[in-house]
């Protein structure tokens, strides 16, 4: 074969293998999206707790979970309250964090309410159209004049979609 005839042959397989790549990837870009619109259309906008009676609004794309607390009471509302939950999946898992910003109630003498910043750790085990469950953090140990977290605890979740 001539040389000329090599770089043609050499020239068409760099051709095909990358037509065949970008062939490929453009379309699991392209099936990435409608698999997760499908997956996050199938379940419910609003999630209720059955422990604690909050609502949260639940998006699930792809490998990310988001999670954020609706039916805040509106005193809370009104000085920026706010509970929001993002993870990633792992495995069979979402793993990620909550970040609050909420009022708490300090002890006497100064006795008020104050605005504290937080993260906790939240992970989702299982979710289906009718329960999502798992665990998170839970406060145990508190100062509210720092808003300083100084114990947690591991306390097991599970919400049912929101009944209208």
């Amino acid at each position: 074969m001539s040389a000329k005839a090599s770089s043609i042959v050499v020239l068409l397989c760099v051709v095909l293998v990358a037509g065949s790549l970008l062939f490929s990837s453009e379309n699991q870009g392209a099936s990435k999206p409608a698999a997760s619109a499908a997956k996050s259309s199938a379940l419910p906008e609003v999630w209720k707790s059955g422990s604690t009676g909050k609502e949260y609004r639940v998006k699930v794309e792809g490998d990310h979970f988001t999670a954020e607390w609706v039916n805040i009471p509106s005193e809370a509302a009104k000085q920026g309250a706010y509970t929001r939950t993002e993870c990633r999946r792992s495995g069979t898992r979402w793993i990620g964090t909550t970040r609050f910003l909420l009022p708490f109630p300090c002890p006497p003498p100064n006795g008020k309410l104050k605005m504290c910043p937080l993260i906790l750790r939240f992970e989702v085990d299982f979710i289906s159209p009718d329960r999502i469950t798992g665990g998170g953090e839970s406060l145990r140990g508190f100062d509210c004049s720092t808003c300083e977290v100084k114990e947690t605890a591991w306390r097991p979740f599970s919400w049912t979609p929101k009944r209208q």
